[in-house]
């Protein structure tokens, strides 16, 4: 063990007297290392943030279409449903898309029942909390027909603050509305623009007609049944769309996972290219390199012995640039919100929201993230390496290869 120390201790030492190269290597993979780390860590925290969403959504989502577009649900199907084995309850909601044209983007209204419960995410309790445990961050929720609460950041895009007045165009006219709350739920997705009212003022901002809805929220007794039951609800209603919240869960998940991957492919020619100039690098030896290694020769070191001090080499300065790239890519992620990048992988309209993201991960993936960059690199040094160990030490302090 003290020997291998020793080791460890002169290969240290070697990097700090070649301290220009060194560093030069380490900037280039803490870059790499920071690059690819910032993908996994964005896709895994968008994730995250995705799966936080869906869970508040209902077991099953029962749409009508009409020429394959969403359509108004008569509420004919709302006992029919109730009366399905495993269903628990059928909740009609009243939701949908108000275009602002100050914003250049669409507002996404939606209808709070009368027992505090909202048709659409987020679901609220009447104490201004939500399902999830969320508070309201400042007010409470409506309780009158021209109360609402709307999403923080669209609050920021209007400079809204509560008790504020503003008016919001329905589609007869611009209807006065008061804002009696701000609301953040625990994922950041869902909450940019959305506006909270009662299903009075919903239907008059949205042009619904009384006695129909945009769709039925479906909670099951077990939801594991959720494929079963939906199969039924697609044979007792022909040509309605049931959407399962498992699937939406996978869907997004897919789809981060697919960006992400696309985003890290693009990355590959950049590592690509670092390990070619690493190549070229650990391959011409330097005149002070031969003489250091015909010296160790000399008094006696073994083959074996430099080519550990030369693998120890490398894995300093892969060990060291990967894991300051990770850090620099935690922060970059986790303090500063991915500027730049996050666009690449949310996507969003006009109504862009205040994305907090926490990480979620296990230790496995900077782990992973580290394999990836430094096992390539001493991979490639290895050869180079071994081509040093066994230089004969006359020849090495001679300075010939």
């Amino acid at each position: 063990m003290n020997a291998q120390l020793a080791k460890l201790r002169f290969a240290i030492g070697a990097c700090a007297r070649r301290g220009g190269r060194t560093a030069a290597m380490m900037v280039g993979l803490a870059f790499i290392t920071a690059l690819f780390a910032s993908v996994v860590f964005l896709t895994d925290a968008l994730r995250h943030e995705a799966r936080l969403g869906v869970s508040t959504l209902p077991d099953l989502m029962v749409q009508r279409t009409v020429a394959g577009r969403p359509a108004l649900v008569d509420p004919s199907h709302v006992e029919a449903l109730r009366a399905m084995r495993g269903v628990r309850r059928v909740t009609p909601r009243v939701w949908g898309y108000l275009y602002v044209p100050s914003l250049e983007a669409n507002l996404t209204i939606v209808a709070l029942h009368g027992d505090g419960a909202a048709a659409e995410a987020p679901r609220a309790r009447s104490d201004g909390r939500a399902d999830n445990g969320d508070a309201v961050v400042e007010g409470r929720l409506p309780t009158d027909a021209e109360e609402v609460t709307v999403g923080a950041t669209l609050a920021e895009r209007l400079g809204l603050r509560v008790g504020d007045e503003v008016a919001l165009p329905a589609p007869e006219r611009y209807q006065l509305v008061r804002v009696v709350g701000l609301f953040r739920a625990a994922s950041a997705l869902r909450t940019a623009d959305v506006v909270l009212a009662q299903e009075p003022l919903a239907r008059t901002l949205l042009g619904m007609p009384e006695g129909q809805y945009t769709d039925l929220a479906v909670d099951l007794t077990v939801a594991d049944e959720a494929g079963v039951v939906a199969n039924r609800a697609a044979m007792l209603f022909p040509g309605a769309r049931v959407l399962q919240r498992s699937l939406l869960e996978r869907t997004h998940a897919l789809t981060f996972d697919a960006r992400g991957g696309s985003l890290a492919v693009l990355l590959l020619p950049a590592l690509a290219a670092l390990l070619l100039l690493a190549w070229d690098r650990l391959t011409g030896l330097g005149e002070v390199e031969r003489r250091e290694i015909g010296v160790l020769k000399a008094v006696g070191w073994q083959t074996s012995e430099v080519l550990q001090v030369r693998v120890y080499e490398q894995l300093v300065v892969a060990l060291t640039g990967a894991c300051a790239g990770v850090a620099v890519a935690y922060v970059y992620v986790f303090a500063l919100g991915a500027p730049g990048l996050s666009g690449a992988l949310f996507g969003w309209s006009a109504l862009y929201p205040e994305l907090r993201l926490a990480p979620s991960m296990d230790a496995s993936v900077p782990l992973t993230i580290l394999a990836a960059v430094v096992l390539p690199y001493v991979a490639v040094g290895l050869v180079p390496a071994f081509r040093a160990a066994v230089m004969d030490p006359l020849d090495a302090q001679r300075g010939r290869s």
